[in-house]
């Protein structure tokens, strides 16, 4: 009997040191661009090495702790300007990990830019002979990394390549993802590492040279980047860095904050800066450091990013999540997206003939806030993008619900108007017929009943109540029944549900199913086990305001 609680006690503190393992991941790692070596002198790269060595122990992270330790440095492409021998020779001497103050303390990865792939000498541009250089020593150094193990899987011939620090996957996918001007797509094998060595939740650090920005879309095409966010919208995406821009800025693109970094000389911004990327814990923050002398001083600089690790998805759409959360997110629709919930709330009012965005009527009219450019124009970019429909490959439509919060008839009128030119992406009934499309709209709150139900050629549909089962009202009519939890209720999440209580939600539900329709509750308690219960139970749209803890146990 002793034998066996002592293997019981070892046991639970093998268990426990996991635990307490996982709960100190502690990965920072320095992020390069743009370093445009060149011919002597090389002041500015040697002030960057200088700057990065002395993070340890003198740079300070937004979280209010001095950096400890760096577990590598990423180089988001543009090494050089010109391929001479003389100049990938002193890029060895300081960027090959080493000794001395004008060498790199720290495990590099590198990456290809456009000056990388688009070398000039002497102003001749393409030349392949000294190309061919760097992609020389690119090969012979990813060919050492990859037999020591250093780094775990390499594509090749674009020359991406990813590796673990503790359980955090780094992928650098070199210039962009998708790139044929040199190489074979890299997709494929995107989509193989991220499914091999990231299916299991662990965060992602990715990293290429073109970010988001205008100048990188001229090369970097709308079909290209569509399909590598569809790809990264399956996976737990910390920190997304790219250079080109040779400006420190965090643009965001379909809820990805991307952290574009900085360049390493001085110029009209200022010295030369680099990122320093912290994941800690559940946390990942993100802050420009930049040199202020040779002397290894260092200030850090806008843009900053401190937040929670995003919820991991799986890439499957939940098609019974239901996000009603317009009112506080700055990005509501884009957030509801990155999580793949199929349905979205927005609230509406009608002001001096526009319709605005807001839970409560808005105090300020912006451009920005109206319908259109916050839910409809996204929509219309994604379904464009995505063959036809907001998720590619989703074998039914997004539904988008919106609540009318001014005068009904009024509203619909105007909203008939601005829906217009965009009719062709909508579920609709052309006299009297159903016509699926893209995305199903109907309408809650102050309902146009009255005008709405005697079109026989409409895009919109109305939102039922319990009221609206048993009288003859078809799904071409009310596709979806709400009601109000709390009127028919009194469990809230603790215990369990009393037996009668779960007897009337199957009798509502079955009634609800029964005509076709889908079923949703609102103002039910945010705990999960009332969620958890409503999957058992069969509702069809679960809401939520916390996006990331119904994706969690969707998931």
């Amino acid at each position: 009997m002793m034998k066996y609680i002592v293997f019981c006690l070892i046991i639970s503190v093998l268990e426990g040191i996991g635990k307490v393992a996982m709960g100190q991941r502690d990965v920072t790692c320095i992020i390069a661009a743009d370093l445009h070596f060149d011919f002597l002198p090389e002041t500015d790269q040697y002030y960057h090495v200088v700057a990065m060595n002395r993070v340890p122990g003198h740079f300070v992270m937004p979280d209010g702790e001095v950096v400890k330790k760096v577990d590598g440095v990423v180089i988001a492409g543009d090494i050089f300007d010109r391929a001479r021998p003389e100049i990938i020779d002193l890029y060895r001497q300081r960027y090959e990990r080493g000794e001395g103050e004008k060498r790199i303390h720290f495990p590099v990865y590198p990456g290809l830019g456009n000056h990388d792939l688009d070398t000039a000498k002497d102003g001749a541009p393409n030349n392949e002979r000294h190309l061919q250089l760097i992609k020389n020593y690119l090969d012979s150094l990813l060919a050492v990394r990859l037999q020591k193990g250093e780094i775990l899987n390499l594509h090749p011939s674009s020359r991406s390549y990813s590796w673990n620090v503790g359980d955090v996957h780094f992928v650098h996918a070199q210039r962009y993802a998708g790139d044929t001007s040199y190489c074979e797509s890299n997709m494929e094998w995107l989509k193989a590492d991220l499914q091999k060595y990231a299916s299991n939740g662990e965060p992602v650090v990715y990293i290429q040279h073109y970010g988001i920005d205008p100048w990188a879309s001229q090369w970097w095409s709308q079909q290209a980047r569509d399909e590598l966010f569809d790809l990264l919208d399956g996976y737990n995406i910390a920190a997304f860095f790219a250079g080109h821009t040779h400006t420190a800025m965090m643009p965001a693109y379909r809820g990805y904050p991307v952290y574009q970094v900085n360049n390493a000389w001085k110029d009209e911004d200022g010295n030369g800066s680099f990122a320093v990327l912290c994941v800690k814990g559940d946390r990942v923050m993100v802050a420009s450091c930049r040199w202020k002398n040779g002397e290894g001083e260092l200030e850090t600089v806008e843009p900053v990013l401190n937040r929670e690790l995003p919820a991991r998805t799986t890439g499957k759409v939940h098609y019974n999540a239901f996000s009603h959360n317009d009112y506080w997110r700055r990005r509501p629709l884009e957030d509801a997206l990155s999580y793949r919930f199929n349905c979205v709330e927005a609230d509406v009012w009608l002001i001096d003939g526009e319709v605005y965005v807001g839970h409560s009527k808005p105090l300020f009219r912006r451009a920005a806030r109206t319908f259109e450019n916050m839910y409809l124009k996204p929509l219309v970019a994604r379904i464009e993008a995505n063959g036809g429909k907001v998720y590619p490959g989703s074998d039914r439509p997004f539904f988008l619900m919106i609540e009318f919060k001014s005068d009904a008839e009024e509203l619909y009128k105007v909203m008939k108007e601005k829906l217009e030119p965009y009719r062709k992406y909508f579920c609709a009934l052309d006299e009297g017929e159903y016509r699926e499309g893209a995305v199903l709209l109907f309408i809650s709150g102050k309902r146009p009943t009255r005008t709405l139900p005697l079109e026989r050629t409409r895009f919109m549909f109305l939102d039922g109540t319990i009221r609206d089962l048993g009288v003859e009202k078809p799904t071409t009519l009310v596709p979806v029944v709400s009601d109000h939890y709390i009127r028919y209720f009194t469990w809230r999440g603790k215990g369990e549900m009393p037996a009668d209580e779960r007897l009337k939600m199957k009798e509502i539900l079955d009634r609800a199913h029964g005509e076709h329709k889908l079923f949703r509750w609102w103002g039910a308690p945010e705990k999960p086990a009332v969620k958890k219960l409503f999957l058992e139970m069969g509702v069809d749209l679960i809401g939520t305001d916390n996006l990331k803890k119904l994706s969690k146990l969707l998931e």
